[in-house]
């Protein structure tokens, strides 16, 4: 099945998408209109999110897991349902398996740096092959060199 761009009339207007991230009214000098395309590094938030953090910044702030009071109970229930929610959407098998870290460097550091300490079958040792592109962001190439320094 081929799909082309008039079959997604409808489905994807970039308009509208554009018009969820109040970043990207923003122009640019000649008048350019923003386009962002470093999101390796930070990516822009749809208001959607930004309204949904600053409500909990204003009324539900509190230390997940580790707080003893009201509000901090709710935001470990609020915390744990969102991981169900990932879990769901990508089909983990478990909320346990779901992860969340502040960027995605800080996601790849982590997995390269768990890989580092395996045993058995998810150990990186000399011989293994690590493959990534030359395209791939600052981010998604030196944690796999460290690892491959560590591992020989």
């Amino acid at each position: 099945m081929t799909v082309t761009s008039s079959d997604l009339t409808g489905l994807l207007d970039t308009g509208q998408v554009r018009a969820d991230f109040p970043i990207l009214s923003r122009r640019l000098d000649g008048d350019r209109p923003l386009v962002y395309l470093d999101s390796a590094n930070t990516s822009q938030k749809p208001r959607q999110v930004l309204d949904v953090l600053a409500d909990h910044y204003a009324h539900h702030n509190a230390n997940v897991g580790r707080a003893v009071h009201q509000l901090g109970d709710a935001a470990t229930v609020a915390y744990e349902r969102a991981r169900i929610q990932v879990a769901e959407f990508v089909n983990a098998p478990s909320p346990d398996e779901v992860v969340f870290t502040k960027n995605a460097t800080e996601g790849l550091n982590l997995v390269a740096n768990v890989l580092a300490w395996a045993r058995g079958d998810l150990a990186v040792g000399a011989g293994d092959e690590i493959v990534i592109t030359e395209m791939e962001h600052h981010s998604n190439i030196v944690p796999w060199q460290l690892l491959a320094e560590r591992s020989g």
